[in-house]
């Protein structure tokens, strides 16, 4: 206790406090609520000062925010706008492409109409329809009642033809192609080329458009042409014998006349050859194919007999023939040699250098190959190639071709007899190669000529 008062009083105090000291804690007492409230008032600015910066923050987002909508609305307004010029673009070249099509339809039925044609569709499974009014002016006569009623206007010769291959097109989903004779407005029959092609949709055919033509003009001039060539063909037979016969007698005269009667056997020759070629493409033409005679014969003969033949004529270039295998089958033995000399003929005129003939047994089929240097033909001319009276190629010195242009076709046409098939191939610097795969038996249903 006497501690406790000693530590509150001061030296030389008395025991009381002194009155400074005791100002001192008035004073103190009387500011310490004073310090509170100042604290807290220190706190409560505190406070403020931290939510005036999350308004100010909130303000800024909020304005970063509306900055942004902003820009995706000019954003919004502008793809709105080329919207709309893209989509007035698209109603005008609409409209455009719209009055074009009625434009094109016009024209389109206008030809149609000048053109003696009939345009006709067809549903997928192949049900025709063709305009009454068209119809009746192309063949003067109403369509049927029925869905093949069309039919009923067609040569009753062709009919079966037709519609057989209609049938076939819809089934396979070809494009139909067919010539035949139909019903017309002036009596009588006139010549057609009737043509459809499917239209596709998802992979199944939706429907088919169609076109029938009048082509009788022409089919009466091709049927002229090739009847005029059949009878001259004959009747230059008899002069042609006539002179053949006189040649003959003449043919052991001493010179000078011996050169003369060589040159008129040559001739003769000549115009045998020309004559033949008439007759076989009349035959083609008119008769449906050259006729074939099949019976049992040897490749590697008849080559080696058309080789020495030509050789013979052809001293001064080298011809020879090449056999591998068993060259045996069933053919026309004098069409195959016809093959052959106007094949391995063609290699000589247009060809320079040896011509090489060879034959290979290949299972059920010989093939036979005829190869020649010299220039190439031109590839717009192979589609045309065993076309008649087509002289596509020049010989190697420029000279006229002699003949008719009909070689290669006869050729084509005794190759399709036989159900063969014939290829050409020719590249600059390879020289020309001619290829055909004989069957060793006639096959009952020929296969069309081909090449490449």
């Amino acid at each position: 206790m006497d501690n406790e008062k000693r530590s509150t009083m001061l030296p030389g105090d008395s025991g009381e406090v002194p009155e400074d000291r005791r100002i001192w804690i008035g004073a103190r007492e009387i500011a310490a609520p004073a310090r509170d409230r100042a604290l807290e008032e220190r706190e409560e600015l505190v406070r403020l000062r931290e939510l005036a910066l999350d308004a100010r923050r909130e303000a800024e987002d909020a304005r970063a925010e509306r900055e942004h909508l902003l820009g995706q609305l000019r954003e919004a307004n502008e793809k709105l706008v080329m919207a709309i010029v893209e989509a007035q673009q698209l109603a005008d070249e609409a409209n455009a492409a719209r009055a074009a099509a009625v434009q094109n339809e016009e024209r389109f039925r206008s030809l149609v109409y000048t053109s003696s044609a009939i345009v006709w569709q067809a549903s997928a499974d192949g049900r025709a329809q063709v305009d009454p009014e068209a119809w009746r002016r192309f063949t003067g006569v109403d369509p049927g009642q029925d869905e093949q009623g069309w039919l009923e206007a067609v040569h009753p010769d062709d009919r079966d033809r037709v519609r057989e291959a209609w049938t076939e097109a819809v089934a396979a989903a070809r494009p139909y192609t067919c010539q035949h004779r139909i019903q017309s407005r002036g009596g009588g029959y006139a010549w057609v080329v009737a043509r459809a092609v499917p239209i596709p949709e998802t992979g199944t055919v939706r429907e088919w458009i169609g076109m029938m033509t009048d082509v009788s003009d022409r089919v009466r001039v091709e049927l002229a042409r090739e009847q005029f060539i059949g009878i001259l063909g004959h009747d230059l037979r008899n002069p042609l014998t006539a002179i053949q016969m006189a040649v003959e007698v003449l043919g052991a005269l001493p010179d000078p006349y011996a050169p003369v009667v060589a040159t008129a056997a040559r001739s003769a020759h000549r115009i045998e050859a020309m004559i033949r070629d008439l007759l076989d493409f009349a035959r083609g033409r008119l008769a449906g194919g050259i006729p074939i005679s099949p019976r049992p014969c040897d490749l590697q003969v008849m080559c080696d007999a058309v080789v020495e033949e030509i050789q013979q004529a052809h001293p001064g270039r080298a011809i020879r023939f090449e056999g591998a295998g068993d060259l045996r089958g069933e053919w026309d033995p004098d069409r195959v040699e016809q093959v052959v000399s106007n094949l391995v003929g063609n290699a000589v005129t247009h060809g320079i250098g040896p011509v090489r003939v060879t034959g290979r047994g290949d299972g059920d089929e010989v093939v036979m190959t005829v190869h020649n240097q010299g220039p190439a033909i031109p590839a717009a001319a192979i589609p045309i190639l065993f076309e008649p009276f087509t002289r596509p190629v020049e010989e190697a010195d420029g000279a006229t071709s002699p003949g008719l242009g009909l070689g290669l076709y006869i050729a084509s046409e005794i190759v399709h007899a036989h159900g063969a098939a014939i290829f050409v191939a020719s590249q600059e610097g390879e020289g020309t190669t001619f290829t055909i795969r004989w069957p060793r038996r006639v096959p009952s249903q020929p296969r069309p000529t081909t090449w490449r």
